[in-house]
């Protein structure tokens, strides 16, 4: 379908980034339901929470890899833009030609936290959220170990050399509305800081972790992410912890990653193969869960009401060569913990690195059944957005469950137009048959979205080898047909404009402002359902150790 705002808004967000970077370059089935009682149609339902996706790093820029006889040219550092690849996933550094090395930041494996947190790379490439680092060259390996100055915690302990990393930070914002405080308390759309006027301790994340090592030996690792604070109810997966806290309460805990690991040495590609198993975060998409992975506060509607945050199952991460890898998964479906009546996805993708670093690509999809066995009960907690309403027909068996298969698919590109400009675009697709109790007198319906986001990042304050303050511009555009993913039930065009700046005082410092204007094109789903738009003002502090 068409919409009569999309295209002029979409297109002059593009004619203006293609000119600003070039500038700047330049510068450097319906059925089977038991009969249903005489009942009206039911009523739209607000998300109770915001959608998720917890933090990983992706995996860093692919490293060059070393000639016997040659000694390898150092790697350009990596600035801000690339589009978020598969978590625990690295590509093998390109034949000759050296990839940029991953900023300096929160998380990762081996090396400085900053791999988790190049976002100039798609999530299914940052190191911790989903990828794995592919290759380590020799001239790394010979490299005297350098202090990671955001990792305070091992620092002060001494162990900064162990094998088992511990690292994490704490993350507190607030945001205000400028539309008032809400009967209900809350910022429609605007997620994770979804708490309107309120103070908010959204991450107290501690990781724990075993990183894999990339080379000819087999050898093994592990991760585990605790996740304190507010945004336990953004990254829950149904079925773990659904009674542990109340709903908007800060006393709350996710383990928002839970996984073994194993590198089989290169066979028939060249750079291995890396195997999870257990609860990671996804590999769809460019913004993550983690607050430190992330450019801005807030997050888009694509990735709160259009993607999948967590899985629970098994993904094999190939190093086809030195700029290729290659997803392929099987898992039990979207933020949902282990139960035995769940039927498999399949996720699966790949990313592309150009030969000089500047351009990434990262393609990934997931399809399968996605609702539930049974219609949840009336007193769910946090209850799942893109399911059937709230209050129907709880505890009842869902004949429709096997034979609705929800697809989506994800597009992230970037490009660092110079060393101090990256431009990441992203658009997704989804659709899921037979979502029931949305159609006329309960029955099904089914759920389509569309999306198109485009990011700016500017670092325009440099000293030395570390950024200090970075200028962040999304744009976006989310289509939600029927209403079922954000659970207004009603067909709409929504758009959101966020201005923000990373401001990092210190390494281990982070200070994040931003504005953000919301509207929809025909409903008015903002301030209790009152209003059709909404400015939003919000900052949040991080502190890495």
């Amino acid at each position: 379908m068409k919409c009569r705002s999309v295209p002029g808004s979409i297109a002059l967000a593009t004619v203006v980034g293609l000119w600003a970077g070039d500038a700047l370059g330049q510068q450097a089935a319906v059925a089977d339901l038991p009969p249903l009682p005489q009942q009206r149609a039911p009523r739209p339902v607000q998300p109770i929470r915001p959608r998720r996706v917890a933090y990983q790093a992706p995996a860093p820029a692919v490293p060059a890899v070393p000639s016997p006889t040659i000694p390898p040219a150092p790697a350009p550092t990596t600035e801000l833009g690339v589009p978020a690849e598969a978590p625990g996933t690295e590509a093998p550094p390109a034949g000759g030609a050296a990839a940029p090395e991953a900023p300096a930041g929160p998380g990762g494996g081996g090396g400085q936290l900053g791999s988790n947190t190049d976002l100039s790379l798609p999530a299914s490439e940052r190191e911790g959220l989903g990828g794995e680092p592919t290759e380590t060259t020799e001239a790394e390996e010979e490299k005297a170990p350098e202090k990671d100055p955001t990792k305070l915690l091992m620092n002060l302990l001494g162990v900064e050399e162990s094998p088992v990393k511990v690292y994490g930070w704490i993350q507190n914002s607030f945001t205000g509305n400028t539309n008032g405080t809400p009967k209900n308390a809350i910022n429609f759309g605007v997620n994770p800081n979804f708490l309107a006027n309120r103070w908010m301790g959204n991450q107290y994340y501690l990781i724990v972790e075993n990183p894999l090592e990339q080379g000819d030996k087999i050898n093994f690792g592990f991760r585990v992410d605790n996740l304190f604070g507010n945004d336990w109810q953004f990254n829950h997966s149904h079925g773990m912890y659904d009674t542990v806290a109340k709903l908007n309460h800060f006393n709350g805990y996710d383990t928002a990653q839970l996984y073994g690991e194993v590198h089989i040495p290169p066979v028939l590609s060249k750079g291995g193969t890396d195997i999870k198993g257990g609860r990671f975060y996804t590999i769809l998409g460019y913004e993550v869960v983690p607050a430190t992975g992330r450019p801005l506060l807030s997050v888009p509607y694509m990735f709160n009401y259009g993607q999948p945050f967590t899985h629970v199952g098994a993904l094999a991460t190939t190093h086809v060569n030195d700029r290729v890898n290659w997803y392929n998964g099987v898992v039990n479906g979207w933020d949902r913990w282990i139960n035995d009546t769940y039927k498999w996805n399949y996720l699966g993708g790949f990313t592309w690195t150009s030969e000089n670093g500047k351009a990434n690509l990262a393609v990934s999809y997931i399809f399968g059944p996605n609702q539930y066995p049974r219609f949840l009960p009336t007193n769910t907690v946090v209850y799942p957005t893109g399911i059937s309403p709230l209050g129907f027909l709880p505890g009842r068996r869902n004949t429709l469950y096997g034979g609705s298969f929800r697809t989506t698919f994800t597009e992230v590109f970037s490009y660092k137009w110079s060393d101090t400009f990256t431009q990441v675009i992203e658009s997704d697709q989804g659709h899921d048959p037979n979502v029931a109790g949305w159609g006329e007198g309960g029955t099904p319906k089914t759920a389509e979205w569309y999306s198109f986001g485009n990011w700016f990042l500017w670092q325009f304050w440099k000293k030395e080898d570390r950024d200090i303050m970075t200028g962040v511009w999304r744009s976006e555009w989310f289509r939600d047909v029927g209403g079922i993913r954000t659970g207004t039930g009603t067909t709409d065009n929504y758009f959101e404009m966020t201005l923000g700046l990373i401001i990092k005082p210190k390494p281990y410092i982070w200070v994040r402002p931003e504005a953000r204007y919301d509207w929809a094109q025909f409903g008015t789903p903002y301030s209790d359902g009152k209003r059709g738009s909404q400015f939003t003002l919000g900052i949040d502090a991080i502190l890495l150790y």
